[in-house]
């Protein structure tokens, strides 16, 4: 029986705007990181929410996912398609990143931003929503 080893999340960045470099090969610049977001109401919609991972520890493909749980209540708001991540050796250090564009947020509070292998959670950032002051 062989083991499952699951994709590990060597960092995770929440933020407004990823790029790539145009002047170095296997460089990102994040754009508005965050822990929080500020709104006018609720609920809010925002424009556009990016993860960045740094992921390793894994052989072959891996089906990944980015999923938004608002805790307060254990549902799920926002999901996104799956990502097939390919990893050549599982030492390397391999970066994803998904755009989650109109995410709404019904209430203020903890939300948090999860990643999933195939259904089981293998990292999670928290969210805090409130409104702006």
């Amino acid at each position: 029986m062989s083991t499952l080893v699951l994709p590990r999340v060597q960092a995770m960045v929440l933020c407004d705007e990823i790029e790539e470099s145009d002047q170095e090969a296997d460089v990102v610049h994040l754009t508005g990181v965050r822990a929080v977001l500020d709104v006018p109401s609720f609920p809010a919609v925002h424009a556009q929410l990016c993860v960045f991972l740094h992921m390793s520890g894994h052989q072959g493909m891996a089906n990944c996912q980015v999923r938004i749980e608002e805790v307060g209540t254990g549902d799920a708001i926002f999901e996104t398609e799956t990502l097939a991540v390919l990893f050549d050796d599982p030492a390397s250090v391999v970066p994803v990143y998904f755009r989650l564009p109109n995410c709404v947020f019904p209430a203020p509070g903890l939300y948090y931003v999860q990643v999933l292998h195939e259904s089981k959670l293998i990292g999670e950032r928290p969210l805090y929503l409130r409104i702006e002051a």
